[in-house]
Order: structure tokens, then sequence, then C-alpha cells
């Protein structure tokens, strides 16, 4: 069994504004339901787990009735760090998952492509994360001096979705917490404790809503996408 995880429980305060940002709307839904809808449509994913601020429980559960999202196995609310959310996530999740995919709700230009890569890779080797190539150049500055340059050669940024196999991301999770580490991420959560983390292609159009600039593009994206102007 795989279960999705979509973490919606951050409140954006990078972003700005009163409303967190995975619940600002575009195209017409708010930005959460755009990665759900597409997890709810996906053959090879069973269950679905909804990670969302405590005050905003009442409105997912609304909004899953409104759209029969039938996939839907619970709606938990968030922690003081993502990494607590997911884990609150985790513990809600059905007891018979083999297999978890834990994806940021602000990044809603998720394809079924990519989508695809990382539980085919996943299957096979247990842990994996999209990645793509840094293409800018790269410098180290202090006092906004450069100090020096930083060779990007084997420097990728991660993305979201993460493929866990449940029992490594459980085992890590629970030590993690005994143990007061917290991490930015789940590859980064896995590889600190030995795990060996496989990559996948990610997408330059999978970006992650932080400022109100990307919510621009995601917006022009998504659109684009529903005009069949991309794929």
């Amino acid at each position: 069994m795989i279960t999705a995880i979509l973490a919606c429980g951050g409140k954006g305060e990078r972003f700005g504004g009163d409303l967190p940002k995975q619940f600002l709307t575009i195209a017409g839904l708010p930005i959460y339901l755009h990665s759900l809808f597409l997890f709810e449509r996906h053959p090879k994913i069973d269950k679905i787990v909804i990670v969302c601020p405590k005050d905003y429980v009442e409105r997912v559960e609304e909004e899953v009735k409104e759209h029969t999202l039938t996939k839907v196995f619970s709606i938990v609310h968030g922690g003081g760090t993502r990494q607590e959310s997911v884990f609150n996530g985790v513990k809600a999740s059905p007891v018979e998952t083999q297999y978890f995919l834990v994806h940021d709700a602000a990044r809603p230009c998720l394809t079924q492509s990519l989508l695809d890569r990382v539980i085919e890779r996943m299957l096979e080797k247990g842990a994996v994360i999209p990645v793509i190539p840094c293409s800018d150049a790269l410098v180290r500055i202090d006092d906004e001096q450069v100090v020096s340059p930083v060779d990007r050669t084997s420097l990728y940024l991660v993305q979201t979705p993460q493929g866990i196999k449940s029992e490594y991301l459980r085992a890590c999770l629970e030590r993690a917490e005994k143990e007061g580490k917290v991490f930015p991420d789940e590859g980064s959560l896995l590889h600190f404790y030995g795990y060996k983390v496989f990559t996948v292609p990610g997408e330059i159009t999978n970006l992650k809503i932080t400022y109100p600039q990307d919510f621009e593009l995601a917006e022009i994206l998504i659109k684009s996408k529903m005009k069949g102007i991309i794929l």
C-alpha cells in the first residue's frame, strides 16, 4: 500500500498575508487541491493523509467532501516543524502502509510524469528524492561581499514528492524525535541515519511557492497547462 502525505501545515510566514499560502486560490482552486487531485487520480496511490494547520482542519474536511476525494484516509493538524507535521501524518496513516510519498502542498505544479518516476524508483530502491541541477553560478558571501565562488558541478536542488519505504521513515522519525534532531526534508533525515537515498530527475516547473513572485509564476504555469499550452 502506498500512502501519500500532503504537507499543508506551514504558516507561509515568508510569503506574507493572513491566509496560509496553500489555501490561496489558483485557477479557481486552493493551491493544496491541485496536488490532492493528482494523488486522487493516480492508480498506484491507495490512501492520502492531509496535514494542515489546526484551524483549517474543518475547512479541509468540507472541501474533501465537496470534491468527493475518496482516497483521503485522515486529516490531521500539523506540528511546530515540517518534520513534526510529517510524523503526525505518518501516525495517522493506515497501518498497512508499505511506502510513503511526502509532498509539499506549496508545490501545486506537480506532474503525473514526475510522480510516476518517483514511485517507480521508490519501489525499486526504497528511498528516493527528485532533484534538479543548479543552473546559476554560486558564491559564498559575507557582509555583502563575495568570499569565494562555489563549484556547482555536484550541487542539486531538492524537490518533493519524496518516496520512502514505511519502515525506514518511521524508524528515522522516531529516532530523530527521541534525539531532538530536526531535518528540512525526508531525504536529509534518512541520509543522516545511514540509509541510502537515491534520486530521480525533478522538474523546473515543480516550484515551491515561497514568495509572491512564485505564486505569480505558478499561476501562469497552471493556467497554461489547463489551456494545453504546456504539458
